[in-house]
């Protein structure tokens, strides 16, 4: 696939094409013109004015192929990539759909790029965090299909578009769709794609709101926040697929172990919808390891037929007898398919639509409190990381996936976590590599106040739904993580919001533990509302974060606290979801932000750990360093916004290692993360001293709404 611009070009390109979209002639007329010859005297009359030069028309570019095949193994058979030359126009006036950009013919005020793109990567400054309206566009010429295929619709499938984005094919708009981090669809009408060209026009919008995932928020500064910088355009790539009259999606396979010796089981939920223009009758099949189950028979409504089902749900399951187990030591695959064969008509008995994918098969459980993979005991270690690098923002290459996973690798931990789903190909190689993914969808410091209201709280279910139909036959996947750091007195609208993903979970998944990831609330003791949690994530930043005789100031407070919190939920299986100290300078151990403080922090935090044996596992926030926004202190007296500096690899080229980097790689291999933790003593070595945090505790707004506080 083509490399996005590099930051300085991209940024180049767009300010031309802003600077000609907005002035256009206007531009020429408050542009001096180069003096050939001296100013005319008070007496000597001016010169005629010479009329400005037209605005030249770039003419509309020549249709390309999509290039074959997807960038992740699981999908559909027929299918593309629409890389390629696109073509990028800002809008800063918020004025494309008066001027009908969506119709335009030329490519007179847009400039070229490539998909994926993060069209604010490179730029740090305010108006990049609170982001913008941005088109993309692309000629696409169709791929062939044969004669006896033609009956069907070729869909376009969007990994992600930050944040809002509106679809135009031909100037017909075909989809719109809110959300940053979940795939959509939309379809290309048949009566545009008759010539096989077709004029692909996406508006994106990555001006975030409350209501949004993470939610938009202005700093007491009047900076935008936002948890994490906001990347802005089509992060991940767009695809192409055919219907040859069925499409098969959503397609949902769970792989689960139920005992011990037991055979595994595959789970298949397949929605499969008619597109052609009658009847259909197909028999639908799911196969692993070379057995075959039939799903279901079903008829579906042609596309024609409105008030009728053209789209209908089947459900089964698969045994594997002997199965090969899949462990972050044996990391064993299966390849897996569904399959779609007409039942009449021409074609009886022909295949109309294949998924295939990989799976493996293991359990996962929380039982007694701990966290048990494959029945056994853990003690997991690993890194929290953001898809994304300094280049391309979160447009990551395969490259930078792989450098990204790499990295993760020489750490030597086995979990990973993220703050939204990762890119398919990313879990795909986390499969491969046996690591352990926490999963978690991007409802990050929502305010209670809005999980208050209804449509809130559905928009977070289906986001939720979709992550787990979407990436359920990871092996690599271990928990389904509902929320992150809401606030710490949490009152009916989050218990109500926890009781609904509880229902979402195990209506689509009942094989993983549900997770949430929370702020410490010292202030609160237990926490009711976090009842229909299996796995409760602890966010611990006690000695970093906290304001003036604040516990969470005093690291002393750590050991103390994870007890009350296992007296508090004996049920749950418990685990640090994040622990770190900014560091950017060499300086003395006893100063806030040195290297040598986040060095003694790591090794004091991860001692105490060791000490409580029924944790399950405990992981660094975060690998790498990071944007978050224009104003991020983190805690850090000396802070180099917008960068998070609690990572421990630098953001230079080389990626730097911090000595913390050091610190926790010998901890982590020092530590078998697939047995329970031996009860043995530990010598736990002295914190750096505690400290008020300029942040306040991390936790200081309103504890009836929960105000957006430092975290990301």
């Amino acid at each position: 696939m083509h490399r996005p611009l590099r930051a300085a070009s991209r940024a180049a390109a767009l300010a031309a094409v802003a600077s000609a979209a907005l002035a256009g002639p206007a531009a020429a007329q408050q542009a001096p013109a180069p003096a050939t010859t001296a100013p005319a005297s008070p007496t000597t009359p001016a010169p005629p004015a010479t009329p400005d030069p037209p605005t030249p028309v770039v003419p509309r570019p020549a249709a390309t192929l999509p290039t074959t095949g997807g960038r992740a193994y699981a999908g559909p058979a027929d299918r593309w990539t629409v890389g390629g030359s696109w073509l990028i126009r800002r809008d800063q006036g918020v004025v494309g759909l008066k001027n009908a950009w969506q119709r335009q013919r030329t490519a007179t005020g847009w400039g070229p790029t490539t998909v994926p793109d993060v069209w604010n990567a490179g730029d740090n400054s305010p108006a990049s965090q609170a982001g913008g309206v941005v088109w993309y566009r692309r000629e696409l010429r169709l791929p062939r299909i044969e004669k006896a295929r033609r009956g069907g619709l070729f869909l376009l499938r969007f990994e992600r578009v930050s944040v809002g984005a509106t679809v135009w094919v031909d100037g017909v708009r075909v989809r719109s769709h809110r959300g940053a981090y979940e795939p959509f669809s939309a379809t290309i009408p048949a009566s545009q794609a008759k010539d096989g060209r077709v004029n692909v026009v996406v508006r994106t919008d990555n001006r975030r709101n409350v209501g949004d995932f993470p939610p938009g928020s202005t700093q007491k500064d009047g900076t935008p926040g936002g948890g994490w910088w906001n990347d802005g355009g089509i992060p991940r790539e767009v695809g192409l697929r055919y219907a040859d009259g069925i499409d098969l999606s959503p397609v949902q396979i769970t792989p689960d172990l139920p005992c011990k010796g037991c055979s595994g089981l595959v789970r298949f939920r397949v929605t499969a919808t008619n597109y052609a223009r009658k009847r259909s009758r197909v028999a639908l099949t799911g196969r692993i390891d070379g057995r075959t189950v039939e799903l279901g028979r079903v008829s579906l409504a042609p596309t024609a037929a409105l008030g009728r089902s053209r789209a209908k749900t089947v459900t089964g399951t698969v045994q594997v007898r002997r199965p090969r187990v899949w462990s972050p030591k044996d990391p064993e695959l299966y390849d897996v398919a569904v399959e779609a064969r007409l039942l009449d008509g021409e074609r009886e008995g022909e295949r109309v639509a294949r998924y295939r994918a990989r799976t493996g098969i293991r359990s996962i459980r929380v039982v007694g409190g701990r966290l048990k993979l494959n029945f056994g005991g853990v003690n997991l270690r690993g890194s929290g990381v953001h898809e994304m690098d300094v280049p391309n923002g979160s447009a990551l290459t395969d490259a930078g996936q792989d450098l990204l996973l790499k990295q993760v690798r020489e750490l030597g931990g086995l979990v990973v976590r993220g703050h939204y789903p990762f890119h398919p190909r990313i879990l795909e190689e986390a499969d491969r590599m046996g690591l352990l993914v926490w999963t978690e969808i991007p409802v990050y410091q929502v305010r209670q106040s809005q999980l208050a209201r209804e449509s809130i709280r559905q928009n977070a279910m289906d986001l939720l739904r979709t992550t787990i139909q979407v990436n359920a036959h990871h092996p690599s996947v271990f928990t389904w993580s509902v929320a992150n750091e809401l606030t710490t007195n949490p009152g009916p609208p989050i218990a109500r919001y926890m009781r609904e993903a509880r229902k979402v979970v195990d209506a689509n998944d009942p094989t993983r533990p549900m997770a949430y990831a929370r702020q410490s609330g010292v202030k609160y003791g237990c926490v009711g509302a976090y009842g229909p949690v299996d796995l409760l994530g602890l966010n611990d930043y006690f000695g970093w974060y906290g304001g003036p005789n604040e516990p969470l100031a005093d690291p002393a407070q750590l050991g103390p606290f994870l007890d009350a919190l296992r007296k508090c939920n004996p049920r749950e299986a418990i685990m640090i979801t994040e622990t770190g100290a900014e560091a950017n300078r060499d300086g003395p151990v006893t100063e806030a932000g040195t290297y040598a403080f986040q060095a003694a922090y790591a090794a004091h935090h991860f001692a105490v750990y060791r000490s409580r044996p029924w944790l399950d596992g405990a992981i660094w926030w975060g690998l790498r360093e990071f944007r978050v926004r224009p104003n991020w202190g983190g805690g850090n007296p000396l802070p180099t916004p917008p960068w998070h500096g609690k990572g421990l690899l630098g953001r230079d080229t080389g990626f730097s290692e911090k000595p913390a980097w050091r610190v926790l790689q010998d901890e982590f291999r020092g530590v078998d993360e697939t047995a329970p933790a031996p009860p043995t003593p530990v010598d736990v070595p002295p914190s750096p001293p505690g400290r008020t945090s300029p942040d306040g505790t991390g936790e200081d707004g309103d504890p009836a709404d929960g105000v957006a506080s430092p975290g990301a």
